[in-house]
């Protein structure tokens, strides 16, 4: 899609947010990250059992119950025993693994598990040894990984080369890939050459989709910070049909500093050092009051049945990580209705932290409830620095496509 440009932007359509990962990565289908180590899972079962709901993007909400079998200590579940009760529960399309980034519980909807591999001949003999080209198979704990060599390899002696494996088995679990589990490479590789080394990753899918896995089993596994944050895992709340007044977006700007020496006449040498953006500080506000928004953004204990909400005591000095979208409706220039809308401008903020402002409680007044945030650099699972926002021109039907309000 070109870009849209020398457009009008005239009020706001309405935006929504999600809690990130626990690593402080965006949760993706493709990787939705829970608890590592152990988790207490005994406050949410019942005979050994509690209900989960997954819902990609404006999909059906599947819920499924998930179900600890007897000697599983409900004290301290284990990663792996989690990825056994996930799977065994059958929700559609999604495998749990253990990322490979964090060690983390994992679910992804991704069926690709590869391995990067290195061999090395490691034969003291002066002469060469060629790896044939063809089909080659490593055998991972009884899952088989493929890779084909275009074409040969010799190596020296002391030589090392990559190569690629790859499955599209899905339940592959991350956890096994090591090289006391790696068998054998058929057909078998020339005499001397073994694996020095490998390191398995998932082929991450559909990078702009929304996965939500909610409810209280999703938030004491660690789904959306909820062991340390409280929560409903990892749920999109959104705010569209007016329910907003409005949306700043005042950045963070180092300001531009002037360094000076002065010789002895009296002569100035002066450097100039530029301001720069370190951030952008959003300030969210509402007519409505939702203490769903309240409890993700602040944190705190949000009693759902009950209804009432405690917020964070003072030793608390971390705050949860969110990202919202910001969609806002554009006009070509001249006379327009509110119908006439040529395109719309999304701002991704990536990685903020945010706290409720003051609600003043006056006579003849009705009240907004805003939400005080701030914006920084993010960086993601492979280490990569991304800005604190981005901005997107998105054409109507590109719009239309998020199906927004169905999420």
């Amino acid at each position: 899609m070109p870009v849209l440009n020398r457009l009008v932007r005239f009020a706001m359509e309405g935006f929504r947010c999600q809690r990130l990962n626990s690593d402080g990565t965006i949760a993706r289908p493709s990787r939705f990250l829970g608890f590592m180590n152990t988790a207490d899972l005994s406050k949410v079962l019942t005979n050994r059992a509690a209900q989960l709901a997954i819902k990609i993007d404006d999909g059906d909400r599947i819920t499924r119950t998930v179900t600890f079998p007897a000697g599983v200590n409900l004290s301290a579940v284990t990663v792996s025993e989690a990825i056994a009760a996930l799977n065994s529960a059958g929700f559609p399309n999604i495998t749990f693994m253990t990322d490979p980034f964090t060690g983390r519980l994992m679910g992804t909807n991704s069926s690709n598990v590869v391995i990067g591999v290195i061999l090395t001949f490691v034969n003291t003999s002066d002469s060469p040894v060629t790896i044939p080209s063809g089909n080659y198979t490593l055998d991972v704990s009884g899952n088989p990984f493929t890779s084909t060599l275009s074409s040969a390899v010799t190596l020296a002696p002391g030589g090392t080369t990559g190569i690629t494996f790859s499955t599209t088995a899905g339940g592959v679990l991350v956890s096994q890939i090591s090289i006391p589990n790696f068998n054998t490479v058929t057909p078998a590789l020339p005499n001397g050459i073994g694996i020095q080394g490998g390191s398995p990753s998932v082929l991450l899918s559909s990078p702009e989709s929304i996965i939500q896995i909610t409810g209280p089993l999703a938030r004491d596994m660690d789904f959306g910070q909820g062991i340390k944050h409280g929560g409903n895992g990892l749920e999109m709340i959104s705010f569209f049909n007016d329910e907003t007044i409005g949306i700043t977006l005042p950045k963070n700007i180092q300001d531009k500093q002037e360094i000076d020496i002065e010789g002895a006449n009296g002569t100035i040498t002066r450097m100039v050092i530029g301001a720069s953006i370190q951030g952008i500080s959003p300030v969210f506000s509402l007519t409505r009051k939702d203490y769903f928004m309240l409890e993700m953004v602040q944190g705190g204990i949000l009693n759902r049945e009950t209804g009432k909400y405690d917020p964070p005591l003072s030793h608390k000095s971390e705050s949860p990580l969110f990202m919202a979208e910001v969609f806002s409706p554009l006009f070509a220039s001249g006379s327009s209705k509110r119908n006439d809308v040529t395109g719309y401008e999304r701002f991704l903020l990536r990685s903020m932290i945010g706290i409720e402002g003051d609600v003043p409680i006056e006579a003849k007044a009705w009240a907004q409830y805003a939400f005080n945030c701030t914006a920084t650099e993010y960086i993601d699972e492979n280490g990569v620095h991304h800005p604190a926002w981005q901005e997107q021109s998105m054409s109507v039907k590109e719009f239309d496509a998020l199906n927004v309000e169905r999420i």
